[in-house]
């Protein structure tokens, strides 16, 4: 793997503390200004009759100091909270806000219908559930990937990209932005604007003071006694320009965070696409658009860093958030000779997206496991882009035991409906013919349909999976592992609080419970009592455990309640646990198709960034 996403995670857990540690700067900086504000503009303080720095110091109001600070720190905490609270949806509401509308899964739109493809064959690439795709009505070409998880990501595409960029060079900046999912960047961004909007309240105060006193403004400019409300205009004011101070220094922390990550994401996203002209060609048709990467929405400067390119311009080089766009080309074409392509027309585009050939025939040289998603039926895809034949695909998925399929099937009539019990029986031979990676791979691209589901119609529907998965009163890992896949990517969708928002534990006692519960629970599958002690010894040696450390029994209903803590692993502590797991499958040395796809399903679920090319390398 050119990069270890494990490691790239745990720089961007770093990254995180470091904008927090630059903001603390930046607010106790703005805190003294503050005071020195208030205390001069109501004469608290008399700088002109001081003799020296230590009288004015000793002539101090603290008890005004005080209030003035704890009231700054209020605000600015109440501004953090409410950013924090908008943004509790995760990557949609970002999307919303900046204008975008989600495309649908069934759009017959050729540039949409292309776009949603690239995102489909890309997420398989990364091994990552498929996000819903919003585009923007906007005319530069940018992109963005937002939300707090994989399980919680969407993807955000210009119109400007979709019709500028032929299926390369869009291929090419859909995995810039899938690079920066794995890399852990979302949730680093995400908490940014947050972060961010508590430095520039105390501007915002200016702002408001200025205009609700605009109507007594002359009142105060023709009364010279009414020394506080001159004061007060002049504390506004000197607000005001603290408030650019704040948008100093926010953008400069933005621009200190993101540029390297924005290398870090081209680079990983030629790994993806197996094609450094695609994104690279794209940056050179960004060259010659007379839009550029710009966005007009007001939102735009507080997502700024969100983006593949520049989506404001700026005034200064050390306020980008993005490297310069020639150095970007030439780290991805040392040769290249500087030139911009002639812009496409839109008819172009338009017409090579018609003649594009379907999801999943992507060239071999590009990426090997893209090849097989052609071996998927074009019906079932086309119905796992669809709400109800995608609850189908997943009720099929689950009738894995002839001997209580009857009930199972009464179950979906009860508990969901005709139709839906119409769509699982056109479905299921089909779906059960599946090899089991394609299985996965058909799991993961009916995430986005159950996610247009209304929060009733998920609430029965998860229901009725559990039942099914209840019905043999034997819950097996496959089982298990899409009872919880659904819960996680699909479930935060509809239940916010749900989502894993950042790395509680740091140690593997921490986890040592639930990870050697999930680590019995994939050796029990080796079948032979010999080779479940084979897998079980390869995991302990790896995770640097005794021998004779005894093995829990399997206890799948009770793993689940404990997820979170797996799900909530620091980065490198993540990797540790996957080693051990990578060990215990491959005790036996043999690797067949049932454990590509149990290891392919469990990365998925617990959001690990491996990919299953890597393991038969």
């Amino acid at each position: 793997m050119a990069s270890n996403f494990f490691s790239q995670q745990d720089l961007a857990r770093r990254n995180t503390r470091i904008l927090v540690s630059l903001f603390s700067l930046a607010v106790i900086l703005l805190l003294v200004l503050t005071n020195a504000l208030v205390l001069v503009g109501l004469g608290l303080v008399d700088i002109q009759n001081a003799d020296s720095l230590s009288a004015i110091e000793h002539g101090l109001p603290w008890q005004a100091v005080f209030f003035i600070s704890i009231g700054v720190l209020t605000a600015v905490g109440i501004a953090v909270l409410i950013k924090w609270q908008q943004l509790k949806g995760g990557g949609k509401v970002v999307a919303i806000s900046l204008g975008g509308s989600r495309i649908d899964a069934a759009s017959n739109d050729p540039l949409e219908r292309r776009l949603l493809n690239v995102v489909e064959e890309m997420a398989i690439a990364a091994n990552v559930p498929v996000p819903p795709v919003y585009l923007l009505p906007e005319k530069g070409i940018n992109a963005f990937a937002a939300g707090y998880s994989p399980g919680d990501a969407v993807i955000g595409v210009t119109r400007g990209c979709i019709e500028q960029l032929n299926r390369d060079e869009l291929q090419g900046v859909v995995a810039h932005e899938f690079s920066h999912i794995l890399n852990g960047d979302m949730r680093m961004n995400i908490r940014m604007i947050a972060i961010l909007n508590g430095i520039l309240f105390l501007g915002h105060i200016g702002y408001y003071m200025l205009r609700s006193g605009s109507t007594s403004r002359g009142r105060i400019g023709r009364s010279s006694k009414d020394k506080n409300g001159g004061g007060i205009l002049a504390i506004a004011l000197g607000l005001v320009v603290i408030g650019y101070l704040g948008s100093f220094f926010g953008n400069l922390i933005k621009a200190a965070v993101s540029r390297q990550r924005e290398y870090l994401a081209d680079a990983s996203a030629v790994q993806f696409s197996r094609n450094p002209r695609g994104i690279a060609g794209a940056l050179k048709r960004i060259g010659a658009h007379s839009a550029g990467t710009r966005i007009s929405n007001q939102n735009a400067d507080e997502n700024s860093h969100l983006f593949f390119g520049e989506a404001i311009s700026r005034w200064a080089s050390i306020f980008a958030t993005h490297p310069p766009l020639s150095k970007r080309i030439k780290r991805l074409e040392p040769h290249w000779n500087g030139k911009f392509p002639s812009p496409v027309s839109q008819v172009e585009v338009t017409a090579e997206a018609t003649a594009a050939k379907p999801a999943g025939n992507a060239m071999p040289d590009k990426q090997t496991i893209i090849q097989a998603m052609a071996a998927l039926p074009v019906l079932l895809v086309q119905n796992s882009r669809q709400p109800l034949q995608a609850q189908a695909i997943v009720c099929a998925l689950l009738l894995q035991h002839p001997d209580y399929e009857a009930e199972q099937i009464k179950l979906i009539k009860e508990q969901g409906s005709l139709e839906l019990l119409q769509q699982v029986d056109q479905m299921v031979d089909a779906v059960q013919a599946l090899s089991l990676p394609l299985q996965v791979q058909l799991l993961q691209r009916a995430v986005p349909a159950l996610k247009e589901l209304n929060h009733q119609q998920f609430i029965q529907f998860e229901k009725l999976i559990l039942a099914l998965a209840a019905a043999d009163k034997q819950l097996s890992l496959s089982e298990w592992i899409i009872i919880n896949f659904i819960d996680h990517t699909v479930a935060s969708h509809f239940k916010p609080k749900q989502q894993i928002r950042g790395a509680r534990q740091t140690e593997f006692s921490a986890v040592q419970t639930p990870a050697l519960q999930l680590l019995a629970a994939i050796v029990s599958a080796a079948g032979e009592p010999a080779a479940c002690q084979q897998a079980w010894q390869a995991g302990l040696t790896t995770l640097g455990l005794k021998d004779d450390t005894p093995r829990p029994v399997s206890n799948l209903p009770g793993l689940t309640r404990q997820l979170d803590n797996l799900l909530g692993a620091a980065p490198l502590l993540k990797q540790h646990i996957w080693q051990a797991i990578l060990a215990a499958v491959a005790a036996d040395k043999l690797q067949t198709d049932t454990e590509q796809a149990l290891l392919t399903a469990l990365a998925l679920l617990l959001e690990m960034p491996w990919q299953p090319e890597i393991a038969t390398t």
